[in-house]
């Protein structure tokens, strides 16, 4: 259905990104000027309000653009329904969350009384990140898990957890952090990457004179070198994070077998 913009609430805190890119908006703003047709934007009905859940990049832009109203794929729930939803949001479409975006939508989660008790692994589904990664930014906060709720027999039942030891292959979880972070940025240039080389396409159709032709396939040069930089720093620390784990798991190992013949002994 079509919503008037003025009936949908934007200030609920179902905006999970870090910071509206005004360039994606300017960009998209024109689009829809020169009649280009998007995709309807998600929004929560809760028998009173309509609470955007995804697609705030397309509604600024068609408010910029002097749009009144906007195709919209109206769902029923809460407030609080949107929030969850809009964590998820742009995972498979559209702007692709950046690692400050993802940061933030786990931190939510995280610090939230409610969601916080989520496994890492549900909390990493509804986000789009690694569980690892969940796991990290859980221990950054300090926001440590007091029972696990699951489903059984289609009723909700908790677990209540038992104090952990420390473990030493979670020490490491920071490097998934990292590794999150370079292959954000891998992707970043690879789209810039992209988007060079259509406008030096259109340029070349164009016949543009060969000096602005060599500063475009020079920048597409250096852009594709910082891709290969960051590709190989990437797998570095993706071989340096399994070899950690590799080791400390043997290590683990060992310490265990060791336990295992020192109760024999005072069994002795």
């Amino acid at each position: 259905m079509n919503l008037n913009l003025e009936k949908i609430k934007i200030d609920g805190g179902t905006q999970s990104r870090a910071k509206i890119d005004q360039d994606v908006v300017a960009d998209y703003c024109e689009k829809m000027r020169e009649g280009a047709q998007f995709p309807p934007i998600v929004v929560f009905y809760d028998g009173a309000e309509y609470f955007l859940a995804d697609g705030f990049h397309r509604y600024f832009a068609a408010k910029k653009a002097g749009s009144p109203g906007f195709k919209c794929d109206v769902r029923e729930g809460t407030l609080r329904d949107a929030i969850l939803y809009s964590f998820g949001a742009n995972i498979s479409h559209g702007l692709r969350p950046s690692i400050a975006d993802k940061r933030k939508s786990v931190t939510a989660m995280l610090l939230d009384i409610e969601w916080q008790e989520w496994s890492d692994r549900e909390i990493a589904r509804r986000c789009g990140v690694s569980h690892t990664f969940v796991a990290a930014i859980r221990k950054e906060l300090g926001a440590e898990k007091t029972e696990t709720k699951f489903k059984r027999d289609g009723k909700v039942t908790s677990r209540k957890e038992k104090p952990k030891q420390e473990d030493p292959v979670a020490t490491f979880s920071e490097d998934e952090v990292e590794r999150e972070e370079m292959t954000a940025a891998v992707q970043q240039l690879r789209e810039e990457n992209e988007d060079l080389q259509d406008q030096l396409t259109v340029a070349l159709a164009a016949s543009l004179d060969e000096i602005e032709k060599e500063k475009a396939q020079s920048v597409i040069k250096d852009l594709r070198a910082q891709i290969r930089l960051l590709e190989i720093e990437l797998k570095a620390v993706t071989s340096s994070r399994d070899q950690f784990q590799a080791e400390n798991a043997q290590l683990m190992k060992q310490v265990q077998m060791l336990q295992k013949k020192l109760k024999k002994l005072e069994g002795n």
